[in-house]
């Protein structure tokens, strides 16, 4: 009703404002109507000053509650009650708006002091910085680590490893790094998080540090405890009978000083012993080899390689070979498909993987499945098959140099496979299911 009273309010003061004028014309000429015509004169001069006033006022008020918008003035209050009742409902919306962004604001301070506090009382180490290595945010845990009481420039952390800074700020979205720090004569293996956020028109990189040093030393130890048993293994298979053999033919020809003369049994049992002998020092000699073969990986040469033109090769290498076991080698790739990596391994290692898909199959139709995709710049390859599959108890030692479950197996295959998906910054998991198959997953970053 306000707002109906203030446009009937501005409706008769522009119609008394027209019609004063023709009155006052109207009577000009009848000098016993002169005050009058002084009174209308005036009324009319005090009309016009009264309405620009009203809208002027109208204006200050509504300059007013955008300013205090553009300021963030939460506090300012439109008192109604002192105004023009044809006001009232506007200063009460006023006031709604301004209580409603006030109470938005305070939910946000809220929320942004929650989350602050969280990341400084968080056990991970984190810093946030901007794009010019302004460090805007640190946390407990980041200072405890460093043994410093404050970092306002991330150039600081060079102290602890030279050029660390740069490498922080050339960190891509999401990448994680594993990177040495030498603070106070201890080396800590930290484990690097980056992570992009946007901050109205500003590019902030949040970082998270994490000492795992404790976590791989635990999983050294677990791998070279892995290895020795394997080593122990298959090197004493080895030497065993070398050694019962060499301990025989000592005894035997060390019993009489006189020559001796073998007879044809006496001679095929010093050869059989012999030969089997050569064998085992043949299969030990291709034991170090093998070993040798892996350790000899130091990097990938990498060059931009056709993934659907190298795994149609592969397809095409098992398709036209003679196998025991007869079975359908199936390829999904999508076209187009090229990335940065070293070919040669990479074909090994799909050789490696997919012989030991056929080695698993064991029910008709015999299937393997290889598809390779890209999402979001990373290339996935999988090798799928149906076979016996891995039990659990096993799953994870196939990885593991040397270690087989398979007759005339050498071990070396994925744990190959593993070393050339670490060379090229990537993983190799493995996932399977007795009874239904394996499925093996290269992970390119």
């Amino acid at each position: 009703m306000s707002y109906k009273h203030f446009t009937y309010s501005i409706a008769l003061q522009a119609l008394f404002m027209a019609l004063t004028p023709i009155i006052i014309l109207l009577i000009w000429s009848n000098q016993s109507l002169d005050a009058i015509k002084y009174l209308l004169a005036f009324a009319y001069i005090a009309q016009t000053v009264y309405l620009i006033y009203s809208v002027r006022k109208t204006n200050r008020e509504l300059a007013k509650f955008i300013q205090s918008f553009g300021f963030g003035d939460t506090t300012i209050h439109f008192h109604s009650r002192d105004k023009d009742a044809s006001f009232q409902n506007l200063f009460q919306s006023f006031n709604s708006v301004v209580e409603a962004f006030r109470q938005l604001k305070l939910d946000k301070e809220k929320e942004y002091l929650f989350f602050e506090t969280a990341l400084k009382k968080l056990g991970v180490a984190i810093i946030v910085v901007n794009e010019h290595g302004n460090v805007t945010m640190t946390n407990e845990a980041l200072l405890k680590m460093l043994n410093i009481k404050y970092l306002h420039r991330l150039d600081k952390l060079n102290q602890f490893k030279p050029g660390i800074a740069d490498e922080l700020m050339q960190l891509q979205a999401n990448q994680q790094k594993l990177v040495e720090l030498m603070v106070d004569q201890r080396l800590l293996q930290v484990a690097l998080t980056s992570v992009m956020m946007k901050q109205e028109q500003k590019t902030l990189r949040l970082l998270a540090f994490q000492d795992i040093r404790g976590e791989i030393e635990q999983k050294e130890l677990e791998s070279w405890q892995k290895l020795i048993r394997v080593l122990t293994h298959e090197v004493m298979n080895s030497l065993s009978p070398v050694n019962i053999i060499s301990a025989g033919l000592n005894q035997r020809f060390k019993q009489t000083e006189a020559p001796i003369v073998l007879d044809e049994k006496e001679r095929l049992e010093v050869t059989d012993a012999l030969d089997a002998v050569h064998k085992r020092s043949k299969g030990l000699t291709h034991f170090v080899e093998s070993y040798r073969s892996m350790a000899g990986l130091k990097h990938a040469q990498t060059q931009l390689c056709d993934i659907n033109s190298l795994l149609t090769r592969v397809q095409t290498l098992f398709t036209n070979s003679e196998h025991e076991t007869k079975f359908q080698l199936l390829l999904e790739c999508d076209k187009n498909t090229s990335y940065l990596l070293d070919e040669q391994l990479l074909e090994q290692t799909l050789i490696n993987l997919i012989k030991n898909s056929i080695e698993a199959l064991d029910k008709e139709p015999a299937l393997i499945t290889i598809k390779a995709h890209i999402r979001d710049h990373l290339l996935k390859i999988q090798i799928i098959d149906n076979g016996k599959g891995i039990p659990p108890d096993e799953l994870d030692k196939v990885c593991v140099p040397f270690y087989t479950t398979r007759q005339g197996g050498n071990g070396i295959g994925l744990a190959l496979s593993q070393q050339v998906m670490r060379l090229h910054g990537g993983q190799l998991q493995i996932q399977s299911e007795v009874g239904k198959g394996s499925r093996v997953t290269l992970l390119f970053k």
